[in-house]
C-alpha cells in the first residue's frame, strides 16, 4: 500500500491513473477513494478535483450498467471528508461529515437504484416471512422497521468504506511526510458531545417512527470507528502487548454484531466520560 501512496505523489497523471484502474476494479473503489483524498490532504482541493473527476467516470459506468452507486457515492464521500479534514484539521468533523454521505445514500439509494432497492425489499419480504414462522406477534411488530433499517444499513457500509479510505489516506500522508503522527491521531479520535446528542434523538426517534428508523444505523457508523480507535488509544496508553489488539480484532471478526454494539455504546460513553483523558491522569 506504501508503494501505491509513493506512486499517486509522483505526479497528477500517476494519480489519476491508479484512481481511475482502481475505480474500475470491482470492490476496489475503497483504494481509489483513498487515493483521491491523499491528493486532497497534501495538495488541496483544486488539484484533487483534478484527480476527483476522472475518477468518478468508472463509478458512472457501473451505474449506467447497473444501477450501481457504491463505488460513485464511497469516491465522492471520501473526497468530501478530506476536505473537511485539511480545512479544520480534525478528524473527528471529518468522521462526522460521514453523516452527509449516509443520508444521501438513504434518500437517493431508491429512486437512483430501483433495481438494487428491490432486492433490499425481497430480502426484508424474506426476513419478515421467516421472523413470522418463528413469532407472528413480533413479525407484526417489527415488520415496518425491517426494510429502512436495511436501507440504512448499506448507508452505514457506504460510510465505513468511506471512513476506511480517509483513515488510509492520513496514514499515507502521515507515513511518507510525519511519521508516526497518525497513530496517535486515530488514538485520539473522539467525536464532539453535539454528535453524541444527535445520535441518542436519532436513536429514539428511529425506534418510534419507523420512517426514521434508516437513520440509526447511519447515525452509529461514525461511533463504530471511534470505539475502535477507543480501544487503540486503551492499549497505547495503558503500554499493553500488541497481542490485546490482534485478540480485539479476531473478537470482531467472530462476534461482530455483538462487538458492534459494544464499541458504539464504549464511544458514547466515551465521549461523557473520556476514558483516556482519565487513564492520563491516572498516569500522571
Amino acid at each position: 500500500m506504501g508503494a501505491i501512496a509513493r506512486f499517486v505523489m509522483q505526479g497528477p497523471y500517476q494519480a489519476i491513473l491508479l484512481a481511475v484502474l482502481f475505480a474500475a476494479i470491482p470492490l476496489m473503489y475503497w483504494v481509489s477513494a483513498a487515493i483521491v483524498a491523499l491528493v486532497i490532504l497534501r495538495q488541496g482541493l483544486n488539484k484533487g478535483l483534478n484527480v476527483l473527476l476522472p475518477a468518478l467516470l468508472p463509478g458512472i459506468v457501473w451505474y449506467a450498467l447497473q444501477q450501481e452507486i457504491t463505488v460513485f457515492m464511497v469516491v465522492l464521500g471520501c473526497a468530501m471528508m478530506a476536505s473537511v479534514l485539511r480545512l479544520a484539521v480534525s478528524l473527528p468533523k471529518a468522521m462526522a461529515a460521514s453523516l452527509l454521505l449516509g443520508l444521501a445514500v438513504v434518500v437517493l439509494l431508491p429512486s437512483l437504484s430501483p433495481l438494487w432497492f428491490d432486492i433490499l425489499q425481497q430480502g426484508a419480504q424474506q426476513y419478515s416471512q421467516l421472523l413470522t414462522e418463528k413469532d407472528p406477534k413480533a413479525a407484526t411488530m417489527l415488520e415496518p422497521w425491517i426494510l429502512p433499517l436495511l436501507l440504512g444499513g448499506i448507508a452505514a457500509l457506504l460510510q465505513l468504506f468511506a471512513m476506511g479510505a480517509l483513515l488510509l489516506a492520513r496514514s499515507w500522508q502521515a507515513k511518507m511526510f510525519n511519521p508516526g503522527e497518525f497513530g496517535k491521531e486515530f488514538q485520539a479520535l473522539r467525536l464532539p458531545h453535539w454528535y453524541a446528542v444527535v445520535a441518542i434523538v436519532v436513536f429514539f426517534v428511529g425506534i418510534s417512527s419507523s420512517q426514521m428508523a434508516s437513520w440509526i444505523p447511519v447515525v452509529l457508523a461514525p461511533m463504530f470507528v471511534m470505539g475502535v480507535s477507543l480501544i487503540h488509544g486503551i492499549v497505547a496508553k495503558k503500554q499493553l502487548s500488541s497481542q490485546w489488539i490482534m485478540t480485539f480484532y479476531i473478537s470482531l471478526l467472530f462476534f461482530l454484531p455483538y462487538m458492534y454494539a459494544l464499541l458504539i455504546l464504549m464511544a458514547l460513553l466515551d465521549i461523557f466520560i473520556d476514558f483516556r483523558g482519565r487513564l492520563n491522569e491516572t498516569a500522571n
